[in-house]
């Protein structure tokens, strides 16, 4: 008695939730429901904020090519070279930058003031020496041309274009799930109305039926077909909206809706005798698909490897070139010291890494990984054409079954009317006559759920050649970052 009771609830509560939703139900189509499921799903927001994140990778790499300031000052305490105690006071900076092309250069100055306890006539004591110098490092084998940093900037444009990708296929996901469900929603909902109708018919039926019985012309057991036929098809309605509820809350949940808010799907004709040129519909799915815009970053990602691998594989080898000025004053005890002299001077850098076992592995795993994308940008294709011949073939399918039922539908309109003719005649009995009420509702359910299917199916066109974005506002990073504030 509890579980019966419990049932019998359940039943009158969604019939009120059916009620109230058909009361208040706003008229939405699918891309209606994709743009809201699209203004709210939060993993949206944060796919954003990291596809942000991944360009300003960009400018990280860039501004290692601007300028480098350095500074430094101190004082210390020691003994000079000859054993007395010396007080030096010592201030210096330096500017630095790294080129686009492996050169770096820095202009660097220092003062130094030195005051010793102890004097001799040759040092003077105490004294100022300033230097500035002016270097210049030029790379000819390891780092020649910057590959850290051309390089860099090449793999943060492909962590963009991943993140791009990796965006899109969010959207294509999220947009999958919602014509699954949107059209799911609208198979329940015709199944609904064609249920209401035979509905209808039926009640029609029971009341010529009584009309008849109370003429003494019916029998009985016809009155009591009819009501088994009305009974069955109202149970087959009340199972019918209990899951129209629920594909409803699941909706809602997409779009951030309340649970209980109530929408009607609007559905849009499906396109009959649509010309499809493969050809064309592959070359705009190629150019659209995220998965292959992901491979194309991953083959960006791991060449960028590949070349900086094997530039640390050089010898380093650079010629370094250094213009300076010295100047030396102080007092002696035969007056004042003042000395000033340019220098400069040119020497070649080299070194060699005696184990290249480890960059030698570096490298293979970058070239490993631009095979797996080359054999992954494959698949994807092989897997593209079967898709996109799959969806064309049951499109061109369901376009002649459409036309087959329609066709049948007419004929058991026909013959339906023609039996209701004959039974008001009393030339045939309620069993045939209920037969063909079930014959015409099956097949008027048949084509409208036919008519979803193709426009399911031309849906799913869009989404694999990127059209279904067409009408729909996707949001932009700044939204979300006013909204975050």
């Amino acid at each position: 008695m509890k579980m019966k009771k419990l049932i019998t609830t359940a039943l009158v509560s969604c019939s009120l939730l059916w009620c109230f939703g058909v009361a208040h139900a706003e008229r939405l189509s699918l891309e209606q429901v994709i743009q809201k499921v699209v203004d709210h799903y939060p993993s949206i927001k944060t796919a954003a904020m990291q596809l942000e994140q991944a360009r300003q990778e960009n400018k990280r790499i860039e501004s290692q090519l601007g300028w480098q300031l350095s500074a430094q000052a101190g004082v210390r305490h020691e003994l000079s070279l000859i054993g007395s105690p010396v007080d030096t006071l010592q201030l210096g900076g330096g500017l630095s930058r790294l080129l686009e092309s492996g050169d770096s250069m820095s202009l660097n100055a220092a003062v130094a003031h030195d005051d010793a306890d102890t004097a001799f006539a040759t040092l003077p004591n105490p004294s100022t020496s300033t230097s500035i110098d002016f270097n210049y490092r030029m790379p000819l084998q390891k780092g020649k041309d910057n590959p850290a940093i051309s390089q860099g900037l090449i793999s943060a444009q492909a962590g963009v274009q991943l993140s791009e990708s990796q965006y899109l296929a969010l959207y294509d996901q999220l947009a999958a799930q919602v014509v699954d469900l949107f059209y799911a929603a609208a198979n329940t909902k015709a199944r609904i109305d064609n249920s209401q109708q035979a509905i209808k018919r039926t009640l029609r039926l029971q009341s010529y039926i009584k009309s008849r019985a109370d003429l003494g012309v019916s029998e009985e057991k016809d009155l009591l077909q009819v009501r088994a036929q009305l009974k069955a098809q109202q149970a087959e309605q009340q199972a019918l909206k209990i899951n129209w509820q629920q594909q409803q809350v699941s909706i809602n949940r997409l779009t951030g809706l309340p649970w209980d808010q109530g929408f009607v799907p609007v559905l849009a004709k499906p396109e009959i005798g649509t010309n499809y040129i493969f050809d064309e519909l592959f070359s705009e799915s190629k150019q659209y698909s995220p998965e292959l815009k992901t491979i194309r970053a991953r083959l960006q990602l791991a060449e960028s490897q590949i070349q900086l691998q094997r530039d640390n594989r050089k010898d380093q080898l650079d010629l370094v070139m250094f213009l300076g000025d010295r100047d030396l004053r102080g007092d002696i005890t035969t007056g004042n010291y003042s000395e000033n002299e340019l220098v400069g001077g040119v020497s070649i850098e080299f070194g060699r890494s005696l184990d290249l076992s480890g960059r030698d592995a570096e490298l293979y795993q970058a070239q490993l990984e631009r095979g797996i994308a080359l054999q992954d940008r494959v698949q994807v294709f092989e897997n593209l054409h079967y898709n996109l011949a799959s969806i064309l073939t049951q499109i061109s399918s369901g376009e002649q079954a459409l036309k087959a039922y329609r066709q049948s539908m007419k004929a058991e309109q026909a013959k339906l009317k023609e039996a209701e003719h004959r039974y008001r005649d009393g030339r045939t009995d309620t069993d045939q006559l209920i037969q063909f009420e079930n014959q015409l509702a099956a097949v008027e359910l048949a084509v409208a759920l036919q008519q979803l299917e193709l426009a399911r199916l031309q849906h799913a066109l869009g989404l694999v050649t990127g059209r279904l974005w067409s009408n729909i506002q996707l949001p932009q990073f700044d939204t979300f970052v006013s909204e975050g504030q």
